[in-house]
């Protein structure tokens, strides 16, 4: 009976068992179909979520690059104006009426009558521009930029310019050019390098007449132009008062290339003019003279060309070399007064070659070589400011073979060349700080002929030429 038990409780609990199993079995079945669909669920709004979150990103990311295409705009255009901010312009506008008068052509030479001519150019007007720019790059180095134009009124025409007189003379019509371009670097506090178109017109001299302050290297009396070279220039005692300066220069007075073969061989067989120089200046120790400057100068020019502009012909030659030596001072507001004055000196040694040339009836069909004696100039000049009325007069005087580089002045007479004398006498009304109205009478009386010229043999001449002038000066 108990054995029919044993095994009937066991067969049930084998089924149970069984049966239990199966449930079991069901049920993790049932969970894991549960767990499964509860992820699929979770993980569909998980990727919603996602979508959307990587949507959102989208949106970011196009706003964020709109943002940086807008800033990079805006630091396009900080950079620009910031370029432009770094580069300071100026300006100088000039109109200006003369009468001139004069009588030409008259020579002494004995044994002959040669009849002069007179003329007369009234009501002639003229209008200059200047576009001054400078730029500090860095502690070291700086630019400075002036472009120029000088017009006669209704004067359209170009004519052939020699370099150092483009943008500083009335012809070439309303073309602008490069007066100055260079550039100044300072490797220390007391050396600096000044490579480029140099400030080598409107220099000591002229600041006076022309009512404005030094704006050149040398004194106009020796150079006034436009010139391209280099120049090293060391303050010996910076810190002195004398503020002693000496400079060298190296530079081209001519230079044997045209536009259409500048780099094919010297078929003219002309040697470029090149030109060296020295300077030194300081002011006088004297703290009763207020402010002054001494400038002593030395150049020399070797290989002078016949004329630039004939170098296609066959006897255009090289003439031999030229020395320059002046001296020049001028006190301003002198001894705490309103008066300002300024002497000049000048000297030149041609060292002919013996070589000549011949342009027809530029050299009155003649064979001309380089001057063949030393000559000699001097000017001095006063001003006396009264309020807003300021009263000057200048003297200079060439002697027969006098000669120095001033073909680039921008003086319609370029008295400073004359071999005679000149008489200048001016009156400015400062209307403003920014603007003035000048009028002067200039009489030149020539002593002996060529003046300007570097060849031929002077001849002494009555010739003479006056002009009267009036000018509106604006400068911002």
């Amino acid at each position: 009976m108990i054995k029919k038990i044993t095994l009937s409780t066991l067969a049930i609990t084998v089924l149970a068992v069984s049966v239990n199993a199966r449930t079991s079995k069901n049920s993790d079945v049932k969970k894991y179909v549960y767990a499964k669909a509860y992820s699929q669920a979770y993980m569909n709004k998980v990727e919603k979520k996602l979508d959307k979150a990587l949507k959102k990103i989208d949106e970011l990311e196009a706003s964020n690059n709109e943002s940086i295409d807008e800033l990079y705009e805006r630091v396009d255009e900080n950079e620009f104006y910031a370029t432009m901010n770094r580069i300071k312009w100026g300006a100088e506008f000039e109109v200006s009426t003369s009468f001139i008068d004069g009588e030409t052509g008259s020579m002494k030479i004995p044994g002959m009558s040669i009849p002069s001519t007179d003329y007369s150019r009234n009501n002639q007007w003229t209008t200059k521009l200047r576009l001054s720019m400078d730029a500090k790059i860095n502690d070291k180095t700086k630019f400075t930029g002036r472009l120029s134009m000088f017009k006669n009124w209704s004067d359209s025409t170009p004519n052939t310019l020699t370099d150092p007189a483009q943008g500083r003379k009335p012809v070439g019509g309303g073309a602008i050019y490069v007066e100055r371009a260079y550039v100044d670097y300072a490797p220390i506090s007391s050396l600096i390098f000044t490579i480029g178109r140099q400030p080598s017109s409107d220099g000591p001299g002229m600041t006076l007449v022309e009512n404005t302050k030094r704006k050149s290297t040398y004194p106009a009396l020796l150079f006034d132009g436009a010139a391209d070279g280099i120049v090293v220039t060391s303050k010996l005692a910076p810190s002195s008062a004398m503020n002693p300066t000496f400079r060298v220069a190296y530079g081209k007075g001519y230079q044997d290339t045209t536009n259409y073969s500048a780099y094919t061989p010297n078929q003219n067989e002309i040697e470029d003019l090149n030109v060296y120089g020295a300077f030194y200046e300081m002011s006088l120790p004297f703290e009763s003279m207020g402010n002054n400057l001494l400038v002593l100068s030395y150049v020399n020019a070797k290989d002078f060309v016949g004329h630039p502009q004939y170098t296609s012909a066959p006897n255009n030659q090289n003439l031999g070399d030229m020395t320059l030596a002046g001296i020049y001072f001028e006190n301003n507001k002198a001894f705490g007064t309103n008066l300002s004055y300024f002497i000049s000196a000048g000297f030149n040694m041609p060292d002919s070659n013996g070589k000549t040339v011949n342009f027809g009836a530029m050299t009155g069909n003649q064979d001309v070589a380089l001057l063949a004696e030393n000559g000699h100039a001097f000017q001095i000049g006063a001003r006396y400011d009264i309020g807003s009325i300021k009263v000057g007069y200048e003297f200079n005087k060439g002697s027969r073979y006098w000669y120095s580089f001033t073909n680039g002045s921008s003086d319609l007479l370029n008295k400073l060349a004359t071999r005679g004398s000149v008489n200048d006498i001016y009156a400015i009304y400062q209307l403003d700080i920014y603007q003035f109205i000048k009028l002067g009478y200039t009489m030149i009386d020539y002593e002996y002929t060529g003046s300007g010229w570097h060849i031929g043999t002077p001849m002494e001449t009555d010739d003479y030429v006056n002009r009267a002038y009036a000018t509106y000066n604006l400068r911002f």
